[in-house]
């Protein structure tokens, strides 16, 4: 059933490798396959980072094909087109085709809070 054995959370015990999921994507009107694929890409973007792949305006650029996020997911074509474009429509991604059969250049937007707000409700 499971690759790992399971054993209780205590003090000392090692944490497993984990996606960050943003707090505020919690409480936003998103699916939970494009919640999901927000942090798939927001680790990949961490990756992007220590790779030195950097615009000139200083963001981060990363490649994440629909067929990974398929298979990340874990769901259809269809399922992983629609959560790569809710991302896009809450303007939570950019992604800008290369064409050529090249893979889409994609950048992160991250919600930031204004002065004052808090982002850890």
């Amino acid at each position: 059933m499971h690759k790992y054995e399971l054993s209780p959370y205590k003090n000392g015990t090692a944490v497993p490798a984990y996606l960050p999921l943003p707090r505020f994507l919690v409480s936003m009107d998103l699916s939970n396959d494009a919640k999901i694929l927000y942090a798939l890409l927001f680790d990949r973007a961490g990756i992007s980072r220590e790779n030195g792949y950097i615009e000139p305006d200083g963001r981060i650029r990363l490649y994440f094909t629909l067929e990974e996020a398929k298979e990340k997911l874990h769901r259809s074509r269809q399922v992983a087109t629609r959560a790569f474009q809710e991302l896009e429509r809450n303007n939570l991604i950019v992604r800008r085709k290369q064409g050529l059969g090249r893979p889409a250049v994609i950048t992160l937007n991250i919600l930031s809070a204004k002065k004052g707000d808090s982002l850890h409700e």
